[in-house]
């Protein structure tokens, strides 16, 4: 793709003309060149070099407004990276938040959890991006993904709740990124439910292809199986989709072993191996678990001990807490009768707070002392709030509860304050799932 350089204007100076890469029908491009036009000579190797640099500076910017802000989901992540990481090199101060920002995200897809909290936090405390622009949403979204990812679901609600107006923007990675975010929030903190209604209206709402939009078909799947409906889940991975084939794959081995079918599990989840290493790190170790614990049902014990230790080694080096919960009990009971597992893994374990039900199952919400659930009934919330609480129960996003109720989306935020309040939670799945157990929503 020739781009013309800025011609020097005295025509006894050798210059460069074009700076010149290729982009591939798959969405990978070649090693980027900056070539001399017809009739240029060309420069010594120094002045080589600064040209160079000069155009690989527009070129970051070129692709990075190619792949990054019109068609992201069309690209390999890894090659997204790493044009994002030489576009942020070759920036000045000014414009690098516009690549590290995104940067941190996709390396936060990617399971680099370390590398993307360290770049989302570059982002934020710059303070060059105002409120609401694209580096500072994608650095936001990014500790989200990061928060999740360790088990800090809290700190991710949060984050999310924050964000809810990216959800109707324009920037149709950053809504995506949000909705799969909240899908696996609700699956983690034992709402499957709540995921399948989400992926459910945005598959209708938002019909588009790519890798990006077919994780939402993946999460809807993993969230069928939470809620204990395996075939439907092979069904809706069937045929498996063509831009997030190993995502899926893994999660129809998921469900074969759900139905009791090992050697289908195992024979699908083999298809998954080649392309396993270039998968983000969280399917990774969740694909090592699953192989290790058919390992065991197989009598092979010494291939799903390296299995477990492999995925406990790759999750610590990353704090990666949520993908080893899906199975904690049997995990736990693995590590425990084994001297070495334990001596390695005891105290990334540690860190891990799960109860023998796995963090994955719903807790029960605790009464208010002192009061029944009829008692708080008529009068916990006003009656403007109790229809703001129907409204999110539905799903809702501030925007569409403003726009229902006639109010501002500032009137909004203020009854969900005082719902928060009264219901003594601090997130909005939280909220509905209290509000659910009185009687509320």
């Amino acid at each position: 793709m020739p781009a013309p350089r800025t011609a020097v204007h005295d025509p006894a100076a050798p210059t460069w003309g074009w700076a010149l890469v290729e982009i591939r029908a798959d969405g990978t491009w070649g090693e980027p060149q900056v070539i001399p036009a017809p009739g240029t000579v060309a420069p010594p190797l120094a002045e080589s070099r600064t040209s160079a640099s000069s155009s690989i500076t527009e070129l970051s910017e070129l692709l990075k407004t190619h792949l990054v802000a019109e068609r992201v989901e069309d690209a390999d992540r890894g090659d997204v990276a790493a044009v994002l990481a030489q576009g942020a090199d070759a920036a000045n101060p000014g414009s690098r938040s516009r690549f590290l920002g995104p940067l941190a995200h996709v390396e936060a897809l990617q399971g680099d959890l370390r590398r993307s909290a360290r770049h989302a936090e570059q982002v934020l405390a710059d303070g060059a991006d105002p409120e609401g622009s694209p580096g500072r949403e994608h650095a936001l979204l990014a500790q989200a993904w990061v928060a999740l990812e360790r088990a800090d679901f809290d700190a991710a609600g949060r984050i999310l709740d924050d964000l809810d107006v990216v959800v109707h923007g324009p920037d149709a990675w950053l809504a995506t990124s949000h909705a799969l975010l909240e899908a696996k929030l609700s699956i983690a903190l034992g709402s499957p439910e709540a995921a399948i209604r989400l992926m459910a209206v945005r598959e209708r709402a938002v019909p588009a292809s790519g890798w990006l939009f077919e994780l939402e078909t993946v999460v809807r799947a993993e969230a069928l199986i939470a809620s204990g409906e395996p075939r439907r889940a092979m069904a809706l991975l069937t045929p498996v989709p063509q831009h997030a084939v190993v995502e899926a794959m893994v999660t129809v081995a998921l469900a074969r072993r759900a139905v009791g079918d090992v050697r289908g599990a195992l024979a699908v989840l083999s298809r998954a191996v080649t392309d396993l290493d270039h998968a983000p790190l969280a399917l990774q170790v969740e694909a090592w678990l699953l192989e290790a614990r058919m390992a065991e049902d197989q009598q092979r014990p010494e291939r799903a001990r390296l299995l477990v230790d492999r995925a406990l080694r790759s999750a610590a080096s990353e704090g990666m807490r949520r993908a080893v919960m899906r199975d904690w009990a049997w995990l736990r009971r693995t590590v425990d009768r084994d001297p070495g597992l334990l001596r390695a893994h005891r105290g990334f374990l540690a860190t891990c707070a799960v109860d023998d039900g796995g963090i994955s199952r719903a807790a029960p919400v605790a009464p208010t002392p002192g009061l029944v659930a009829d008692e708080l009934r008529p009068s916990l919330l006003t009656e403007r709030e109790s229809q703001v609480l129907g409204l999110l129960a539905q799903m809702n996003s501030t925007e569409e509860i403003a726009a229902t109720l006639f109010v501002s989306t500032n009137t909004v935020k203020t009854h969900l304050k005082g719902i928060f309040g009264k219901l003594g939670v601090n997130r909005r799945v939280d909220a509905v799932r209290r509000g659910r157990s009185l009687g509320l929503c």
